[in-house]
């Protein structure tokens, strides 16, 4: 598949453009859409395939398929570009562009930026629950949970 050139970002569309393209493969976790004018694939998370909670995505688009996405995203990671896209800004029936000054892409980027744990140390979780105990009858038990 790799033609041995490396890959590089000048034959991807700009960013936030919108496109027509076609479903190649549909997994657990989203759809890879062919990108037209460059041999590239974009990955459409199926947290960015509807407004509406998306479990399965082979429900919403099958193999073939031309839907309507924006480029929201493209990086390189180990000398590869990662390229994402989002189904959900942009009208299936039409192509516009829902979110025109992307403030939804912006503001789901800060909340997934906000939960990150940088440091990868395991959190310890107190509370004192108000419950009855099944083993000895005492009121509001302390509970250590580790995540």
């Amino acid at each position: 598949m790799n033609s041995g050139r490396p890959e590089t970002m000048e034959n991807l569309p700009a960013l936030y453009t919108i496109f027509q393209g076609e479903v190649a493969m549909v997994t657990d976790y989203g759809a890879f859409i062919k990108i037209p004018g460059c041999r590239k694939q974009g990955l459409v998370h199926r947290t960015h395939m509807s407004s509406c909670r998306v479990d399965k995505p082979s429900e919403i688009v099958d193999v073939g398929d031309k839907v309507w996405v924006k480029l929201i995203g493209r990086e390189m990671k180990n000398d590869r570009i990662k390229v994402s896209l989002s189904m959900k800004v942009v009208n299936q029936g039409t192509g516009k562009d829902l979110d025109p000054n992307n403030v939804i892409i912006e503001q789901e980027e800060r909340r997934r930026r906000s939960f990150q744990d940088y440091t990868g140390q395991k959190i310890t979780l107190e509370a004192v629950l108000n419950t009855t105990c099944k083993k000895c009858g005492c009121k509001g038990k302390e509970e250590k949970e580790t995540q």
